[in-house]
């Protein structure tokens, strides 16, 4: 993929559209695109978590082995993981694993400090885009847990 290629898909993605040409060309040259094919894994459960990763195209499914090994979400472009690379290097909580094919930038960790190093205020516009999408997450996993509250509450009640 060419370089110009790849700014102009970056400059779609959610995170990255507030910066400048110039930002998002440092962004990319810090980065790199990776392909995957259906049921290719993008990143291991309990691996080291080094990168963060925007979904550019195509679908990533997110499986948690304490879990079952069931599916806990479906990723479309647009979307992020690995995003708790950006706090601390440690081990994946979950895997993901593509879908459909889909290609995937590469967010080295180390990249990202020097990013935010180098451009502070491009790294601010990334970081608060980061920011909404976790709080959205979270409101969505409290509904989720009050729905289950809820449900629990009810089953006990009925078997009383």
């Amino acid at each position: 993929m060419s370089f110009d290629l790849v700014i102009a898909v970056l400059r779609r993605h959610p995170l990255l559209h507030r910066l400048s040409d110039e930002q998002l060309q440092r962004f990319a040259r810090a980065g790199e695109i990776e392909s995957y094919e259906p049921e290719e894994t993008i990143v291991s459960e309990g691996t080291l978590g080094d990168s963060i990763y925007l979904l550019l195209t195509g679908a990533a499914e997110v499986h948690k082995e304490g879990a079952g090994g069931r599916k806990l979400a479906l990723l479309r472009a647009g979307e992020f993981f690995g995003e708790m690379t950006l706090v601390e290097a440690a081990s994946r909580c979950a895997t993901v694993v593509a879908s459909e094919e889909s290609e995937v930038f590469r967010l080295p960790n180390q990249a990202v400090h020097r990013l935010a190093n180098e451009d502070p205020r491009a790294m601010n516009l990334v970081l608060v885009a980061i920011i909404r999408v976790l709080s959205e997450r979270l409101r969505h996993m409290n509904e989720t847990v009050a729905t289950v509250g809820q449900l629990s509450d009810w089953l006990a009640g009925s078997l009383v």
